[in-house]
């Protein structure tokens, strides 16, 4: 028996991980599509303004979903202070500025889905900003669903490497890959089960 329908943001829909999170939940959902500089929705994660003039024109979202955020991957002896900077500002903050700001303006019941990434558990050459980063979103996802119970649920899907997914076979060198479409499994769980401060792993294999 399939729920309600929602209206969902996802941010960063035109991903690797995105698009296949929009194809899934499109199925059910009434799915728009958020980005920077394209999509349905245009905001800029890094910027408050951004985000509350896009909550602002979007008040009636059941959902958020974010699979945007960046971190730069350098070793740990060449990342300047810019380089903690953006990735803090981007894929953390960035991630914690739509939930904060989204509690305020969308009706009670509203759904954050964050992402963070195997490297909260996991450590590769280079990983150290991401590890923080997601680390970080682990620490608040537990912390916020506290908060926020009653009024809105926030959840976290951290996934390993993507099958296919060129960009970081270097970097994951040894590690499975798992595809997209298991991965947008772990959204849809996310958002429909009655889950929240949840951090749902998605990887193959984790070295204890």
């Amino acid at each position: 028996m399939k729920g309600k329908t929602m209206k969902v943001l996802v941010i960063g829909g035109r991903g690797v991980i995105g698009s296949a999170v929009v194809a899934l939940l499109s199925a059910q959902h009434q799915v728009l599509v958020g980005g920077r500089k394209g999509g349905d929705v245009q905001v800029d994660m890094t910027d408050p303004a951004s985000i509350e003039a896009m909550y602002q024109a979007h008040p009636d979202l059941d959902a958020v979903v974010v699979t945007a955020g960046h971190v730069p991957f350098k070793p740990l002896s060449q990342l300047s202070e810019a380089d903690w900077q953006d990735g803090l500002n981007h894929k953390l903050m960035g991630q914690v500025r739509l939930v904060q700001s989204g509690a305020r303006h969308l009706k009670a019941g509203a759904v954050f889905v964050l992402t963070s990434g195997l490297l909260e558990r996991e450590h590769i050459n280079g990983g150290s900003c991401a590890s923080l980063v997601n680390a970080g979103l682990a620490a608040f996802v537990r912390s916020a669903a506290q908060e926020l119970w009653g009024q809105a649920r926030v959840n976290l899907v951290s996934p390993g490497p993507v099958a296919g997914d060129e960009r970081g076979a270097e970097a994951f060198a040894g590690f499975m890959s798992i595809s997209s479409e298991q991965i947008a499994e772990s959204y849809l769980r996310a958002l429909s089960q009655p889950l929240s401060g949840k951090v749902l792993e998605v990887f193959a294999e984790v070295t204890r």
